[in-house]
């Protein structure tokens, strides 16, 4: 969902920082809405005789009166006080997702004639999602989804109940003939479905926090779906992309970085860390593990009332599904801002003669832990971290083929891994997937 509000008011006084979770009376207020809070919406939009105008909610009337053209909308389940309106001369291509009941949910995309290029992907990716986020978190409460194309005016796509508008300019024309090239017309269709678990089930308040609940949990479910579809081997790159994207944002903060568990509406937090935390966590304790805590969270919080929930909540009920050894892993990745330096040193591979390699890998590891003003002082490292050997991509920046990953505790500055492989290796590192935040992610992994 597209950010509308921002964080900081240049030139309009001193700035507004948001109230902590523990306050009682921001709790009364939803992140979404300080004007009210579950409705039923019952609309009537008018447009052009040659338009199609849509709203949250379903169709129940349609009619011309006056050179006008008339829809009647209405939901049938409660969503919060938050949706659009959108008109446009565009052509339906229609489908149906099949839920674990037998039910058929209609899929529906509005679109420009004349960009017809993705349509059948956001088609497929909408029904991956729904597939996934019901399995694994709650039953989808809606009876169709809808997308739809609006001019590229501004690039962003944004989830209303049962209806996401989604800009031209980062799915309808976007140009996927580079099978290399990352799928985020398919991400962007994951990340905006899972708004209807995340923020229009399960809404936090109007405290720190609140846009980990909306944004980083959407970042993780769709990332969840990317994986099943593109395999772990591929979202090497789009985890790059964001810890690049975290890095560039801390570095261009202006007020004070908040730990991830408390961000104020920081883009460059419930975004980027986000997917790097959430990503960290599930290979962490596990996804079962994971997705059972949100599952629990979505049935004791969804479609409450005030005062709502928080993402300091949350982060408990990570913590009462997570064995003990990963209680500190927790705290650094949601409470603390913590960053690592991790550096591949050398690497060598010895030949045997039953056909197998020996590689010696040595790597360097620090680890810091800064302050809301961007200060960093080195803190003890003892974590968990992937030490993986690679065989030969199709290029050279490529990771290739996995020989062996395997996650190893790090407790030295510097240590040395033996590791044997069944084919000759081409690379090795350490943190080689950027799972970790790094500041300095281009030097994890050595060729031989």
């Amino acid at each position: 969902m597209q950010d509308r509000n921002k964080r900081r008011k240049y030139g309009l006084g001193p700035i507004e920082r948001m109230k902590p979770p523990t306050d009682m009376k921001a709790r009364q207020d939803s992140a979404i809405s300080t004007e009210g809070d579950w409705i039923n919406l019952d609309t009537t939009v008018s447009t052009s005789p040659d338009q199609l105008a849509l709203a949250p909610g379903y169709l129940q009337r349609e009619w011309t009166a006056n050179g006008r053209r008339y829809f009647h909308y209405k939901t049938t389940s409660p969503i919060l006080p938050f949706w659009a309106y959108l008109s446009a001369r565009y052509q339906v291509k229609r489908d149906r997702w099949i839920d674990a009941s037998g039910n058929a949910i209609p899929v529906e995309i509005y679109y420009d004639a004349k960009h017809p290029y993705n349509v059948d992907r956001m088609i497929y990716g909408v029904k991956k999602s729904l597939d996934y986020f019901t399995k694994n978190f709650s039953p989808y409460q809606h009876k169709q989804v809808r997308i739809l194309e609006f001019p590229q005016y501004a690039q962003f796509a944004q989830s209303f109940p049962n209806t996401i508008p989604f800009s031209e300019g980062i799915g309808f024309i976007a140009d996927f003939r580079d099978e290399e090239a990352i799928d985020y017309v398919f991400y962007v269709t994951a990340h905006e479905v899972a708004h209807q678990w995340w923020a229009h089930q399960v809404i936090g308040a109007n405290v720190q926090g609140s846009t980990m609940l909306v944004e980083t949990l959407a970042q993780y479910s769709a990332l969840m779906v990317m994986e099943k579809e593109y395999g772990k081997e591929k979202m090497q790159r789009f985890l790059r992309y964001e810890l690049d994207r975290y890095l560039s944002g801390r570095g261009g903060e202006l007020v004070a970085e908040m730990p991830l568990v408390l961000v104020e509406n920081q883009q460059y937090i419930h975004y980027r860390k986000g997917s790097l935390v959430m990503y960290a966590l599930r290979d962490y304790i596990g996804e079962e593990r994971v997705n059972a805590a949100l599952a629990k969270f979505i049935k004791d919080h969804a479609f409450e009332n005030a005062p709502y929930t928080t993402a300091t909540e949350l982060v408990r009920y990570f913590r009462e599904v997570a064995p003990p050894e990963y209680q500190n892993v927790i705290t650094d990745l949601f409470e603390r801002i913590t960053l690592y330096d991790l550096l591949a040193k050398e690497v060598k591979s010895v030949k045997r003669a039953d056909g197998k390699y020996v590689v010696t890998l040595t790597v360097e590891s620090k680890k810091m832990r800064g302050d809301a003003k961007g200060e960093e002082k080195p803190v003890p490292i003892d974590d968990w971290v992937d030490i993986g050997v690679f065989a030969k991509g199709k290029k050279k920046e490529d990771l290739g083929k996995a020989l062996f990953v395997e996650r190893r505790r790090i407790t030295k500055p510097a240590e040395t891994f033996t590791i044997v492989v069944g084919e000759e290796p081409f690379k090795a590192g350490i943190d080689p997937f950027n799972k970790m935040i790094d500041r300095n992610p281009k030097d994890n992994v050595k060729s031989l």
